[in-house]
């Protein structure tokens, strides 16, 4: 959904957690023996100055389990259409440098 700044939260060398969604982490975290308070943190990017600790679900208009929709048949259009145009409008920042 575009929470992720090029050459800042996403410039290191190992990222072994790139390629893995919200879900897959925290079911890793969980077999990991995470605590339980940390596997099911709602997630916030506080990038919102006048709103600390705005989930990140509240700012992007959507829910985590409307993203997934590729995989899932039930969305509201509106939802859909956010997902997409976020997508595309952060398409610079899943490209190589």
């Amino acid at each position: 959904m575009g929470f992720f700044t090029r050459f800042g939260d996403g410039v290191a060398d190992p990222l072994p957690l790139s390629g893995l969604n919200k879900r897959r982490v925290r079911a890793l975290a969980a077999h990991l023996g995470a605590p339980p308070q940390l596997v099911n943190k709602v997630p916030t990017a506080d990038l919102e100055n006048l709103v600390p600790l705005r989930s990140d679900e509240d700012a992007c208009g959507v829910t985590y389990d409307q993203i997934k929709f590729p995989r899932s048949k039930e969305i509201d259009e509106a939802a859909r259409r956010r997902i997409v145009d976020a997508y595309f409008s952060t398409a610079h920042k899943r490209s190589l440098p």
